[in-house]
């Protein structure tokens, strides 16, 4: 999975404020399957991440820089370390109480290791990849608490060479470069404590033709849903949204018109407690093993509480199903999760975190368990 800063805004509101704001985290994790496969790998690693942010003006009109980076360090299978730092700037203007624009420029560099099985023997790859993104946003105020939300994006991956481990291999691309641009509109009016509203989008994503058959194909997707959002007197929550997506393929290779759905929750229970719960079904065109997209369906619940003043538990699970449309696999994933976050300082506190996933991929019939504990610090400023 990638970390991406680049195009995509929830609203065309400025953050209050200005100034700096800084963020960094050192984890110390226990994997007992680093190389997410069915030949469990145990190993430790450490993982580091940092943000910066800096704005400049005010609730009106202001400017924004922001730099994060990430890196991860395994003591054993170094192939699976991973760099990356991605750079950001906005610029946001309210012209009237009625109109505001904000427009972001961000640019990612990374340095991504995996492994390639081959056989009995599992040889290292280290792969530079960099993302170049801009994004616009429109918020217009139409009176009668009704609002309309414009926006457009585009993101160009380009990825380099493979590098193998004790180069057995020369060099070679492995994966496309792509380009995504998207369309959106969202328009919302609302009544008290409801909201209603409809969203349509498009995305058009190109990519390199690379490989016989090819690694991964150009396509189209269109979105239509109808929302509803309810906000109660004690801040619990219930969303729900439908409509449908419809894909289609390069080359005639899919076309089809599928439900697309997502309900969300949020409620405040006695004695401290939360419990939020989603549940979706769309389709997944960036994080799938297909040449062309899967077909996505996934639940979450997740309850925490507050122990004492600086201490606080979480735990959740999760299920999801992963229909690959060409390869016609089904990538069934479970996993639970406990953690315990403690206050140390008013900026530093002290994680403890258990995950737990078992995935089972049908066509191949590839079985993956994965346990993962750490223990990090987490500091902002």
């Amino acid at each position: 999975a990638s970390l991406c800063l680049l195009c995509g805004m929830a609203s065309a509101h400025a953050e209050p404020g200005g100034g700096v704001s800084a963020s960094s985290s050192l984890e110390r994790h226990w994997t007992s399957n680093a190389l997410d496969s069915d030949h469990a790998v145990p190993d430790w690693y450490t993982l580091l991440r940092g943000s910066l942010q800096q704005q400049f003006g005010d609730d009106d009109a202001n400017i924004g820089l922001g730099a994060e980076f990430q890196a991860t360090r395994h003591d054993r299978v170094s192939i699976e370390d991973d760099r990356a730092l991605a750079l950001s700037a906005h610029a946001f203007r309210r012209f009237s109480p009625s109109l505001e624009l904000r427009g972001t420029l961000t640019y990612r560099v990374s340095r991504e290791g995996d492994d390639l099985p081959i056989g009995a023997f599992t040889l290292g790859t280290s792969t530079p990849k960099q993302i170049l993104g801009a994004s616009g946003q429109m918020g217009i105020d139409l009176g009668n608490a009704t609002s309309l939300i414009l926006d457009v994006a585009d993101t160009y991956e380009k990825v380099g060479e493979t590098r193998f481990g004790n180069e057995l291999l020369l060099p070679a691309q492995l994966d496309p470069d792509l380009n995504r641009f998207q369309l959106g509109a969202h328009l919302t009016r609302t009544f008290g404590a409801i909201a209603l509203g409809v969203s349509a989008s498009a995305l058009w994503m190109a990519v390199q033709e690379l490989g016989s058959p090819p690694v991964a194909l150009s396509l189209a997707q269109y979105t239509l849903r109808g929302e509803l959002t309810y906000t109660g007197a004690d801040g619990s929550t219930l969303g729900a949204a439908f409509g449908g997506e419809f894909l289609r393929g390069a080359n005639d290779t899919y076309s089809r018109l599928r439900p697309t759905w997502q309900i969300t929750f949020a409620r405040q229970l006695p004695h401290d407690l939360e419990l939020r719960g989603t549940y979706f079904g769309r389709f997944e065109t960036l994080d799938s093993d297909d040449p062309l997209a899967s077909w996505l369906q996934r639940g979450e619940l997740e309850l925490g509480m507050k122990l004492r003043e600086n201490l606080a538990f979480a735990s959740g699970l999760f299920a999801e199903e992963k229909e690959n449309l060409l390869f016609e696999n089904v990538e069934r994933k479970r996993g639970l999760y406990a953690e315990l976050t403690c206050d140390a300082t008013p900026s530093m506190a002290i994680v403890l975190r258990v995950d737990v996933s078992k995935t089972f991929k049908t066509v191949i019939e590839e079985r993956e368990s994965t346990v993962d504990t750490f223990v990090g610090l987490r500091a902002k400023i």
